[in-house]
């Protein structure tokens, strides 16, 4: 009566088995390596779960010529059983993602594989010398060495539970505790089955072991988006954030639909959610052919990402040139053909980029902050590192300068040509911090708008610019007036046109020394506050220049109805060559803004050619590191007694 219920919690360990293998390849848990190794030992305690139960009725049965079939089943189950151990610690060191740390060639195979073909071995010879088991009057034995195989397997778990408490800080409190909690089952059921050969609970104590590893780690819920059936956003922050905290060194190809917006305005939901499909098929066979062993992630509006661990990084740039070639053509869709316009971007991490956030900020919308080439990009030359770093501390570093008062005004002197020297200057703000040097108003100002501390850092520079010109410095030194730049967001702040006459009338200063530069966008807002604020100021007898005419779409319309002194041409007039065409368009230019009574500041000029050139058409003043770069205001004042002092000698000065 008892050997009739022996096989049943084996039968009961296989359907449990059977039903997790199947589950996780319908939930699309197969790719990664992760993915892989819980495949295999599940692969594995199936085998193991079936050859027991076979060694059972075989032993039941224990009829004569039957040994062979028996001494069969129990070397495959030994085998198959003793497959866990080292699966389960590769199943844990590639949820760790801690494989680099053995080393790059065959060095981790071996390690793992060695004891495994040994093991084999020893099974071979066991035909030969039946120390592990064998047959006596037809009854299944243990042999003397059989105690060999589950010190195996507590050496593989002793370390599994040390590599799962160095690393504990890469999980969460469920995943380590279902990690963890195996093994106490594990190795009860192991002992209960040693000392009593009849409970055969192994198999079933390791099913209940990986259906708690399936529940709690092996979640697609939370890693597959189910609609492209590769690995989502969540799924992508872990492994980054995991590679990073390891310092493991990996490539990322970014593949960012620039047109994604475009394309879901004009597709339905399902029919965007199907060129997305599309274009995830596309990327895997694509990675497939170039036999790379990749993890694919799709994070939101368009970007996929593509993450190459160890030795597949040298295919990283082939595997990117096939991409960029593949998701150029058209994409057929429901009787239509996209036209897809796709940024492909490697990075490598650590190296380029050192954290996620970082790496998660540049990669979200590089169509913005690069030109399209249809070329594949390379981060290490799109960025400076120490950027990306900076941008990461650049709000902390902005409301620390503005708390401590860190900005500084820098002068840019602007040649009058007529009269041959400098009778006015330009007034821009800098920040110098003493981890990153001095910082690219280019990234401070735009944050400083969105925050709002540009109108406290606006009027720092005003108030820095009236003091000097209240200075005897100023009048020593001849100048007429001083440009200030005003953003867009200063106009729209209300009273602001008050603000800036009250500081004037504080230190005494004229109108007319003075000169307000704006954008032609600055028109182009309607809000009342913006009119507001240029009305009153023209009406104080404030003047006003446009900055950086010709950057993009330039509406004269706009460029007359604006109340202008100053033209001042952007630094792209600078760089026009001798092209005939270009020349024209200068050329008609200048003459455009001079019949309109304006007068011309040409910025960005670097060389005496250019002086040449921009003189002989009649421009009145020029600015540009041919004479200056933007300087302290100490600095400035030496500079321009210098000139002054070198002009009697019959000598322009340049610095």
């Amino acid at each position: 009566m008892v050997q009739s219920w022996m096989p049943t919690f084996d039968l009961c360990a296989f359907v449990v088995l059977s039903f997790i293998l199947v589950a996780s390849i319908f939930r699309r848990m197969t790719r990664g390596r992760v993915n892989r190794y819980f495949l295999y030992i599940t692969a594995s305690c199936i085998f193991a779960s079936f050859f027991d139960v076979l060694s059972i009725y075989v032993d039941l049965m224990a009829k004569p010529g039957f040994e062979a079939f028996g001494f069969a089943a129990h070397g495959l189950y030994l085998f198959f059983h003793n497959l866990f151990s080292p699966l389960y610690l590769m199943y844990i060191i590639a949820l760790t993602d801690t494989y680099h740390f053995f080393g790059k060639g065959k060095m981790p195979v071996y390690f793992f594989v060695t004891p495994t073909i040994a093991f084999s071995g020893a099974l071979l010879m066991n035909c030969f010398n039946g120390l592990i088991y064998h047959y006596e009057n037809g009854v299944y034995t243990r042999g003397p060495l059989m105690g060999v195989t589950y010190l195996v397997a507590f050496t593989f778990g002793a370390a599994c539970i040390a590599y799962l408490l160095l690393f504990h800080h890469l999980f969460t409190k469920t995943k380590l505790f279902a990690l963890l909690s195996t093994f106490p089952l594990f190795v009860g059921a192991i002992i209960l089955q040693y000392i009593d050969r009849t409970l055969r609970v192994e198999m079933f104590s390791m099913a209940i072991g990986l259906l708690f590893i399936a529940m709690f780690i092996q979640r697609p819920e939370a890693l597959i988006d189910y609609n492209t059936g590769i690995y989502k956003f969540n799924a992508y922050a872990t492994d980054m954030k995991r590679n990073f905290s390891n310092k493991k060194p990996v490539e990322i190809i970014l593949v960012n639909i620039a047109n994604f917006l475009q394309i879901q305005e004009i597709l339905s939901y399902d029919a965007t959610n199907d060129m997305l499909k599309l274009v995830a098929d596309r990327i895997e066979a694509l990675v497939k052919q170039a036999k790379t062993n990749a993890d694919l992630y799709y994070l939101d509006k368009g970007r996929f990402r593509i993450v190459l661990n160890g030795e597949d990084t040298e295919k990283t740039e082939y595997t990117a040139e096939t991409l960029n070639a593949a998701l150029k053509p058209k994409l057929p869709l429901n009787g239509m053909e996209l036209n897809i316009i796709a940024y492909v971007c490697i990075v490598k991490c650590p190296e380029e980029i050192s954290d996620f956030n970082t790496l998660n900020e540049f990669g979200k919308d590089l169509s913005t902050k690069f030109p399209f080439t249809g070329k594949v990009l390379h981060a290490g030359v799109l960025l400076d590192r120490s950027r990306y770093d900076l941008m990461g501390e650049l709000d902390k570093i902005i409301s620390d300068a503005v708390l401590n008062h860190k900005f500084e005004v820098f002068y840019q002197p602007i040649y009058n040509v007529s009269e041959h020297k400098f009778k006015s200057a330009e007034a821009l703000v800098r920040l110098y911090n003493e981890k990153y040097g001095f910082i690219s108003p280019e990234l401070f100002i735009p944050i400083t708008e969105k925050t709002g501390t540009i109108h406290e850092i606006g009027m720092f520079v005003f108030e820095e610019v009236c003091k000097f010109i209240a200075s005897d410095d100023f009048k020593r030194l001849g100048l007429e007036y001083i440009e200030v730049n005003l953003s867009i967001v200063q106009c729209m702040q209300g009273g602001l046109a008050g603000d800036l006459i009250q500081v004037m009338k504080k230190y005494g200063v004229n109108s007319d020394q003075i000169n307000l530069e704006i954008t032609e966008s600055a028109d182009s807002h309607t809000q009342n506050i913006i009119a507001e604020n240029l009305t009153s100021l023209l009406n104080a007898g404030i003047s006003f220049s446009l900055d950086d005419f010709g950057t993009g779409y330039s509406n004269m319309q706009r460029m007359a109805s604006l109340p202008l002194k100053i033209v001042k041409l952007d630094k792209t007039f600078a760089n026009f060559d001798t092209n005939p065409r270009l020349m024209i368009v200068l050329q008609n230019t200048v003459k455009m803004i001079k019949d309109m009574d304006m007068e011309i500041v040409v910025e960005g000029v670097e060389t005496q050619e250019l002086v040449d050139r921009f003189t002989n058409l009649e421009c009145e003043y020029i600015q540009g590191y041919f004479y200056s770069r933007p300087v302290p205001k100490d600095q400035f004042i030496q500079f321009i007694e210098q000139h002054e002092s070198d002009s009697k000698k019959g000598v322009y000065a340049t610095a």
